[in-house]
């Protein structure tokens, strides 16, 4: 039998100052209210990714008060309805019987279950329980959020009542588990990235650890702390004379992440700019090591680094993130040129470690001296230089596509297009690219329109989607801003010039990193989740 309820109390809020932060959580009781596609008819959200036609309606188990303060007793007081800032208060119907794609009937409005709920810090702030976003997390106790479907108006006490359920397989407990707890499950995380009913938001989890194999951390939204490591510059060293090595370590000397080869740390410099770069050498003495060329072009990064960076100095980075994994059991292709030469001295030691075969083709400017060249000497069998009198001929390297061989490349955009273009007839999954700049081709002006506030903004040639947007006090929360991160991604309608290295083909198809790319054409019209 299918889940039915009754509303028990229908709840709108408005932006209040909770603590430090604005918030809406603190929801009011109304007798009725008109549903659209965004939510009840008077309810606000402080952040606009707490909105959206994915997010119109919370909903929570009045059940779960009475549970939530045996285990705090020290909040009892706040475990009331409408704590958890839920539209719906409802006993009966929770995350164990309620599934992803549910289709519900409520008053005259049909809605459909599209996510669980993903608790923030704020309700630990809201109820003066530091653990509290993270217990309801790990206990699927967060409610979940519906789409509607039809619009209607809504009273308290009407009934509430699922309707059709195309995936009795999926409850938003079921999803929790595999979001949360068994992230290595390979059938159920593709199950998920292509679950249609689930808002796009969750597929893209799953999605990007199909893509890259890596595990979200989750601590800021739980904590509302910072995941960054504070670390100190304790080395440099000189490549070359345009390649500086620098070498960091935890100011508060605890160990430092792991990582796998391929992976990149960001930098936040104190000049307010952030900068991702590869690791360049296997964790050694709680050290991170990155090495750094000062770019003709620079926008800041590079520049700072060299100029103005010294040993002793403190900044932020963001643990390692890998958007450049290796395949095992493969014979690895390593194609470069210039600093792209950083993440393949991983790589390199990753395969013998693994006994996996492994060829490196690298292009440098002087065959006698070039950056890594005492990395690299271990390894000379497996090597090749090549330089303005011994080039490289990229088509004929990779004119032959065996089954088990991948090509992994890294180097200016320029570059790399070679490489594309000379592997277009592999697989696409053998090929694997990374880069941390961005074309400087000549970009032409575009109108782009904002859905939430109505802007119509011209960007210039010159200036990024992600600045012009500030520039018209829009913010987007951004991280590397070189297209490898993903974290200022928005939804887009038109036609996209993608330029980031991290989003995969699937999620291109609506949306874009403002960073680094563009329209195509005169107009484009984004929506920020």
């Amino acid at each position: 039998m299918l889940p039915k309820s009754i509303i028990k109390q229908l709840r709108l809020g408005k932006i209040k100052k909770l603590h430090s932060f604005k918030s809406a959580i603190d929801k009011q009781l109304v007798e009725h209210s008109y549903l659209n596609w965004l939510g009840l008819t008077g309810d606000e959200q402080a952040e606009s990714f707490h909105g959206g036609e994915d997010r119109a309606i919370l909903q929570y188990e009045s059940d779960h008060y009475q549970t939530l303060a045996a285990i705090f007793p020290n909040s009892t007081p706040y475990f009331v309805d409408g704590g958890f800032g839920e539209n719906f208060v409802v006993t009966g119907m929770n995350e164990s019987n309620m599934c992803i794609g549910d289709i519900v009937q409520v008053g005259s409005a049909r809605l459909q279950l599209s996510q669980p709920r993903q608790p923030c810090f704020k309700l630990n702030h809201r109820f003066n329980e530091p653990t509290l976003s993270r217990f309801t997390q790990e206990n699927a106790k967060t409610g979940w959020l519906y789409r509607v479907l039809e619009q209607g108006e809504i009273h308290a006490g009407d009934e509430i009542c699922v309707i059709e359920r195309p995936f009795p397989q999926w409850t938003v407990e079921r999803i929790q588990h595999y979001l949360y707890h068994e992230t290595s499950n390979q059938e159920a995380t593709l199950e998920l990235a292509n679950l249609e009913p689930l808002a796009e938001e969750i597929k893209g989890v799953f999605q990007r650890r199909l893509e890259n194999n890596d595990v979200e951390d989750w601590e800021s939204r739980l904590s509302g702390k910072s995941s960054k490591l504070e670390m100190r510059i304790v080395k440099i060293q000189d490549e070359s004379p345009s390649v500086k090595r620098f070498f960091f370590s935890r100011t508060d000397l605890a160990p430092l992440p792991e990582f796998s080869a391929g992976a990149h740390i960001t930098l936040k410099l104190p000049n307010d700019l952030s900068r991702a770069y590869s690791l360049c050498h296997p964790l050694t003495d709680d050290t991170y090591q990155v090495a750094v060329n000062l770019a003709e072009s620079s926008r800041g990064g590079s520049a700072y680094l060299h100029q103005h960076a010294k040993v002793g100095d403190t900044v932020m980075i963001s643990p390692p993130t890998n958007a450049f994994p290796m395949t095992r059991n493969a014979h690895h292709v390593f194609v470069a040129a210039g600093i792209g030469i950083t993440p393949f001295i991983t790589m390199i030691k990753e395969a013998e470690a693994n006994n996996e075969s492994y060829e490196l083709h690298y292009c440098v400017r002087d065959l006698s001296s070039y950056p890594f060249q005492h990395d690299l000497s271990p390894y000379s069998q497996h090597v090749t230089l090549y330089s303005r009198t011994k080039r490289l001929d990229i088509s004929a390297l990779l004119d032959a596509h065996n089954r088990d061989t991948h090509v992994y490349t890294c180097g200016s955009p320029n570059f790399i297009e070679l490489v594309q273009q000379a592997t277009q007839h592999w697989h696409n999954d053998h090929i694997h690219f990374e880069a941390f700049s961005v074309s400087h081709k000549a970009d032409q002006a575009f109108t782009v329109h904002v859905k939430e506030t109505g802007q119509d903004i011209k960007v210039a040639e010159d200036k990024t989607l992600l600045d012009a947007l500030r520039d018209h006090g829009i913010t987007v929360e951004s991280s590397c801003e070189t297209g490898v991160c993903g974290r200022c991604k928005v939804n887009y309608e038109g036609d996209v010039d993608h330029q980031d290295t991290i989003l995969t083909k699937q999620e291109r198809q609506s949306c874009m990193t403002p960073c680094v790319s563009r329209a195509k054409g005169e107009k484009l019209e984004i929506s920020i989740p």
